[in-house]
């Protein structure tokens, strides 16, 4: 009885050092990454960005022209390899969420993006063709 214990607890850390390592984000300090992406990305009126500590990361680009989908795609696009550049991990966005959005001074957001761990960018447009 006592040999099955032991076994079994033996089972059970074992498993827990596997799943441990497995679910772990490499070392990046996000915090810092986003504050170099922030003075660096070009192209845009201004640029904000937020990290919660944990894995959710939230961008807010300001556009002064306005864009059509195509073009805040590629622009979404490029947010996304400028993280994977300033962080030094090609594979960041395993283990980070992103969640961005364009604006525009005069309409407010234009357009919505999410890149969620292990899925595609999805982008939203925003306009109001009311």
């Amino acid at each position: 009885m006592k040999r099955t214990n032991v076994l079994f607890l033996g089972i059970c850390f074992g498993f827990l050092i596997l799943f441990a390592g497995c679910i772990q984000q490499p070392g990046i300090d996000m915090s810092k990454t986003l504050e170099e992406w922030r003075e660096h990305f070009e192209g845009v009126e201004a640029v904000a960005a937020s990290f919660d500590g944990e894995n959710d990361i939230k961008l807010r680009v300001m556009v002064e022209d306005q864009l059509t989908e195509e073009e805040a795609v590629l622009l979404f696009n490029e947010i996304l390899k400028s993280i994977v550049d300033y962080s030094s991990q090609p594979d960041v966005w395993k283990y980070y969420n992103g969640y961005f959005d364009i604006i525009r001074y005069d309409e407010g957001v234009i357009y919505e993006a999410s890149k969620l761990i292990g899925k595609d960018l999805e982008v939203l447009s925003k306009h109001n063709y009311w």
